[in-house]
């Protein structure tokens, strides 16, 4: 789609010359005239630097096509460095937000419903990509489980019809984001040092304040990740400290730390040498192994069936979905939960392997 170029209209309304402005900007008055005439699209960088220059905002500068639409959102996922791309939108309490697709997300595959076209106030403008509509409808989860993707297809097909996003996230990012208000659901599985209970003491610590809600979505085994036949023995977390034992860990804030973390803790075992890699999910545990770049990480059951790996259990635990118990009389939580609880669901989830859904759509009210 394309720009309407007012660099020079507005250039000559401010009295600049040509060469004042390109000087201002540091373009060469070259480059600055292929802009004004429509035959070079500044990069972010550029755009800002004119509009700081002529004292006016970008999209005053580079205007979409009478016509497009637009919308005004917040924008998730914390501080970036100049303005992003492509961008997902969803409407969170009443409030439009956009999220980021950046070039390494797990989401960069995914199509975008628009491109942010400038900010002021702390807020974006986005303008909705051709054949795009604003996505009023869209739930999004934010969370670690790879079947989340296979619960987002499942809604979107006949009789639910219901658009659900999954953004990639540790627990602890999920609850952040839940708690900013950048998504409508959290997926976590965080057991709780002091009780033993899952998920349960760290909602209601979280959000003392606000009632949630949580929805089971299965349960599962995480353990050790390792090469078919486990050629190097390794059963427990102690065998990590092993020397020459390669380990990939997973970020800082996911369930997979924090269960290391406490069983190394109780273990007494010596601290771990830095590992070979950091994982961003489940799944690239398992990649990292299968492709011999790890001798072994922690991750859960699934995604070792998934590769063709051997698994050593640690740890039974479940997963849940956060929601505000505002959010529960939504018709589309309504549709999710019932889908969660489907037999046709659970059925595909445990072909999966390494889910249990024995309790998936069951609610609970942590109170």
């Amino acid at each position: 789609m394309g720009l309407v170029f007012r660099v020079r209209e507005v250039r000559l309304a401010r009295g600049l010359s040509q060469q004042a402005l390109a000087a201002a900007v540091g373009l060469s008055r070259q480059a600055l005239s292929a802009v004004e005439a429509g035959r070079s699209v500044p990069g972010t960088d550029v755009a800002l630097r004119l509009a700081q220059a002529l004292d006016t905002r970008v999209e005053a500068l580079f205007a979409p096509p009478a016509g497009v639409e637009r919308v005004e959102a917040r924008l998730a996922g914390g501080p970036h460095a100049g303005l992003p791309g492509r961008v997902l939108l969803s409407q969170v309490d009443g409030d439009w937000v956009a999220r980021p697709l950046g070039e390494r997300s797990a989401e960069a595959v995914q199509a975008a419903d628009g491109v942010v076209t400038g900010s002021h106030g702390g807020r974006v403008e986005v303008e909705l990509l051709a054949g795009s509509a604003a996505p009023r409808d869209r739930l999004v989860v934010m969370g670690c489980a790879p079947a989340l993707g296979l619960l987002a297809s499942r809604l979107a097909a006949p009789p639910r019809r219901v658009p659900l996003a999954w953004v990639h996230g540790t627990s602890a990012q999920a609850l952040d984001a839940l708690e900013k208000g950048e998504v409508h659901l959290a997926g976590i599985h965080l057991r709780d040092a002091r009780t033993g209970r899952f998920n349960l003491p760290q909602v209601q610590r979280r959000f003392a304040q606000r009632r949630m809600l949580l929805v089971t979505f299965a349960s599962w085994e995480q353990g050790l990740v390792v090469a078919p036949g486990n050629p190097l023995g390794l059963r427990r977390v102690e065998d990590l400290a092993r020397p020459r034992i390669r380990v990939v860990q997973r970020e800082p804030g996911s369930g997979a730390s924090k269960l290391l973390e406490q069983l190394l803790s109780r273990s007494g075992a010596p601290p771990l040498r830095p590992p070979v890699l950091v994982a961003r999910g489940h799944l690239e545990v398992a990649q990292a192994v299968a492709h011999g770049a790890a001798d072994v990480g922690i991750a859960i059951q699934s995604v070792a069936l998934a590769w063709g790996l051997d698994f050593v259990p640690l740890s039974s635990e479940r997963f849940d979905l956060v929601f505000p118990e505002a959010l529960a009389s939504d018709e589309r939580l309504e549709r999710l939960i019932d889908e969660l609880g489907s037999s046709a669901f659970r059925r595909e989830l445990e072909s999966v392997g390494g889910y249990q859904t024995g309790a998936s759509g069951q609610v609970v009210d942590p109170r």
